[in-house]
């Protein structure tokens, strides 16, 4: 079974996860810079890992019109962000904004926390997440979801963790030995 692992990372948390991913299961790694429709023929499954920006799954958008044809469980998404893995509204929100009914039903898809690295954002990303940073701190009567997102982008972290890529890795093997 070939399998390749389709990734963008911005910061380096979701490259994290892909080389821990690879660690787990035997599969090609490719940069999103390096993708094109070979890839897709040469593989078994093909899973793609981005950052969410502004809500949206860097470039999601392009991939996933290559997979409309595929079968059921070969096309994966992953998604990486500061967002805490507990935070389910905001997560489902993400994938409610990434995925078409169908889509979130037939594309599995998977949320990895990384965390927030303000030296590796560029100008324009570092200050939306200093503004909206600001404002959350000025709301009053936060949800305890809205108060962890606080506390997870205020400064850089790193809350990415190899225990967390588990479930997909759970997931692929199952998949693969269905095979």
């Amino acid at each position: 079974m070939k399998v390749f692992i389709i990734y963008n990372s911005k910061t380096g948390f979701t490259k994290r996860y892909v080389d821990w991913i690879a660690e787990e299961i035997s599969c090609s790694i490719l940069a999103y810079t390096d993708f094109d429709k070979t890839t897709i023929e040469a593989s078994d499954m093909v899973i793609f890992c981005s950052r969410v920006h502004i809500g949206k799954i860097e470039y999601l958008n392009k991939v996933k019109p290559h997979f409309h044809n595929q079968s059921k469980g070969n096309f994966i998404v992953v998604a990486t962000g500061a967002t805490p893995a507990t935070a389910e509204e905001t997560i489902n929100k993400i994938w409610e904004n990434n995925f078409t009914e169908t889509e979130l039903k037939t594309i599995p898809h998977f949320y990895l926390q990384g965390g927030i690295n303000y030296e590796k954002l560029g100008f324009v990303d570092r200050t939306i997440m200093k503004i909206v940073s600001m404002l959350m701190s000025l709301t009053k009567d936060k949800t305890e979801e809205e108060v962890i997102l606080e506390q997870a982008i205020k400064s850089s972290q790193d809350f990415s963790s190899k225990e967390y890529i588990m479930p997909l890795v759970d997931f692929v093997n199952e998949s693969l030995n269905k095979v």
